[in-house]
């Protein structure tokens, strides 16, 4: 199976375009990364959480981002609690990568949109 070269670690901040959970379109907007190596050493995909600047708004499992500058994101952002899988070749830029502070509270949400809580 061919893979992607690129190389993409969790936590690393991406542009791609993210289809509506409708699936009549997309829009390009960052992603944070989730899969590693392991995953991607087998998948030409990844499994990502899109990031928003609307950060008002909260639904179960966002997580606001505390380091967005630090990530190399332009305005204050939230990580979505909607999980997505993308194709890796359609990844048009790294922005950076969240804080270790931010993955580990973006991992939490993940394990209770999952179930994986309990």
């Amino acid at each position: 199976m061919m893979t992607s070269s690129t190389t993409y670690n969790p936590g690393n901040v991406v542009s791609v375009r993210i289809r509506f959970t409708d699936g009549s379109k997309t829009k390009k907007r960052p992603a944070v990364i989730l899969t590693g190596d392991d995953y991607h050493n087998s998948r030409t995909d990844a499994v990502v959480v899109a990031v928003s600047c609307q950060v008002g708004a909260s639904y179960y499992g966002d997580y606001v981002l505390s380091d967005w500058k630090a990530a190399g994101l332009p305005l204050p952002s939230k990580a979505k609690g909607i999980i997505s899988t993308i194709d890796r070749s359609t990844i048009e830029h790294t922005f950076g990568n969240l804080s270790g502070r931010d993955f580990q509270q973006l991992k939490t949400c993940i394990r209770y949109i999952l179930g994986l809580d309990t």
